[in-house]
C-alpha cells in the first residue's frame, strides 16, 4: 500500500493552462508566475507573461519572495 502526502491541490484551470502552455507551438519567451491561496490550501495563476526576456522577467519578480526557476 502506497500512501501519498498532499499539502495543497492545483486550481483546475491551472492545470488547464499549464498543459497548453507547456505544448505551446510559439518560439517566444513566456512565463507562468503561481501561487499558493494559503486559505484555500490551492495553487493558483497569479501572472501571465508573454513575449518577455529573461531580465524583464526577474525585474518584475518581486525580490523578498522565493523564485524557482525552471531549466
Amino acid at each position: 500500500m502506497s500512501d501519498t502526502l498532499v499539502v495543497c491541490g492545483v486550481d483546475e484551470d491551472l492545470v488547464a493552462k499549464l498543459k497548453a502552455f507547456r505544448f505551446r507551438k510559439e518560439t517566444n519567451n513566456a512565463a507562468i508566475i503561481m501561487k499558493i491561496d494559503k486559505e484555500k490550501q490551492l495553487v493558483i495563476l497569479e501572472e501571465e507573461y508573454e513575449d518577455i526576456s529573461p531580465d524583464d522577467l526577474g525585474g518584475e519578480l518581486p525580490e523578498r519572495q522565493p523564485r524557482y526557476p525552471s531549466k
